[in-house]
């Protein structure tokens, strides 16, 4: 019996391996063309703000003890911050709760402990600033007020905010279509949409000194006015021009 030689089994593999590439390089005359490129991109941004009135108020009331013992003031303080907190919760239409609660020593110029000091706090608040302010004062005899900040609540922030939406879609829109045809495009189309909604944070109120005051019959609640502050609204996003 005869084998084939090696001559004629490398020229079978030879052509064995033609026909592959062959075939291979047809294939890929048939494959589809990349995808084109989908359009000219921009990133825009706009925003729609207001002034809204801050609607809530937090008043801190603050007690303050001095005692020969840490336990003594310690416990001095418990009975001022209990009783104001009492009172507190009685009132209608305002919530409160305990900030903040030290006691450290007072030391002699030697070093030496003479004394312990201890200071609680309670603080109110309330959207109702009337009754706030005449429970602060109620309190005073027993508590002093040591800061007063006013605030914008989450439920008239997300109202304010709803109503802004609109506004800011419609401004984005404009711009997007101003932005197409001053580049010499007919239209466009969004790609991508980021919105975010943001208050801006009124400045920081600085503490008071601590304000004791007699509360009499006759005595009249200090007025609380909170100003304003600024909701926006932004949103930013890609478009394709066409």
């Amino acid at each position: 019996m005869r084998f084939p030689s090696t001559r004629i089994i490398t020229h079978c593999a030879a052509q064995a391996v033609l026909c592959l590439l062959a075939f291979n390089v047809h294939a890929a005359t048939h494959e589809s063309p990349p995808a084109l490129a989908s359009g000219t991109r921009m990133t825009l941004q706009a925003t729609a703000s207001a002034e809204v009135p801050l609607d809530t108020v937090r008043i801190t009331l603050a007690a303050e003890t001095e005692a020969q013992s840490q336990a003594a003031a310690s416990q001095q303080l418990a009975v001022l911050l209990a009783t104001a907190t009492k009172q507190a919760q009685d009132a209608a239409g305002i919530t409160s709760h305990t900030g903040n609660y030290g006691i450290w020593p007072s030391r002699d110029h030697a070093g030496k402990i003479n004394g312990w000091h201890g200071r609680g706090e309670i603080v109110l608040q309330s959207r109702d600033f009337a009754a706030a302010s005449a429970l602060a004062t109620r309190m005073n005899s027993d508590v002093a007020i040591s800061n007063i900040v006013f605030v914008l609540s989450r439920q008239a922030r997300q109202a304010q905010e709803h109503k802004l939406v609109r506004q800011v879609a419609q401004a984005f829109r404009a711009r997007a279509l101003e932005a197409a045809k001053a580049f010499g495009f007919s239209g466009y189309r969004i790609a991508q949409l980021d919105m975010s909604g943001a208050g801006a944070v009124p400045p920081a109120p600085h503490p008071v000194p601590m304000m004791r005051m007699a509360a009499k019959a006759d005595e009249v609640d200090a007025p609380l006015q909170g100003g304003n502050v600024v909701v926006s609204v932004s949103v930013s996003g890609t478009i394709v021009l066409h």
